[in-house]
């Protein structure tokens, strides 16, 4: 009864993501120096926006930019890096703030009202919304979308699926990963090293 048919197509849309110029152009739009440490911070760890919201200052090796959080989704310890232009500057914006590196103050507070407030998630949303805005952006920017260009970068600059998974905190797709293999925090920095850090 199905011989004429014909099989349903799934056409799958291009991933979206950001190109370097997308990324030069979105710096423009950095009015304080919030904006540019939260943009640099998202570019280098990838981090989901609701694991930004639970970093405290103090959670940041300075001296490595390393980075142990806690994963949003998958439950479980991952480990991110900060490479020198995002340490640089989240330097400068904790400088202007005026609190030490060893605070644990939330990373990153509101610029107007209380500025020891953590942001929330959709103050993160809000902010790079903001950003892209005054960058005149001609294309919608959002949180997630660091995630899928570091991603995206890794698999350019010669990384695998599996190694961008593994930045990113995918959890295994195979029973080899999941049951039979640890890779560990010494992996992760080789591939933030290799395909993620700003050359």
């Amino acid at each position: 009864p199905c011989d004429g048919v014909e099989p349903y197509q799934v056409i799958e849309k291009p991933i979206d993501h950001m190109e370097a110029t997308d990324v030069e152009k979105l710096k423009l739009g950095c009015k304080y120096k919030r904006d540019r440490a939260l943009i640099e911070f998202m570019r280098s760890t990838a981090m989901r926006r609701g694991e930004v919201l639970a970093v405290k200052i103090s959670d940041i090796y300075f001296r490595s930019g390393k980075l142990v959080i806690f994963g949003e989704k998958t439950q479980k310890y991952r480990t991110v890096f900060l490479d020198d232009v995002a340490l640089h500057y989240v330097q400068e914006y904790l400088k202007e703030r005026g609190v030490s590196e060893d605070s644990s103050e939330p990373l990153f507070t509101h610029v107007r009202g209380d500025k020891t407030k953590g942001l929330d998630a959709d103050g993160v949303y809000a902010s790079i919304k903001d950003i892209a805005d005054r960058a005149g952006m001609d294309r919608r920017v959002y949180p997630h979308l660091f995630r899928k260009t570091t991603a995206t970068n890794i698999c350019k600059r010669g990384g695998s699926v599996d190694a961008a998974g593994e930045y990113l905190g995918h959890a295994p797709r195979n029973v080899t990963d999941r049951h039979y293999t640890y890779k560990g925090d010494k992996y992760v920095e080789q591939i933030f090293r290799s395909f993620v850090e700003a050359v």
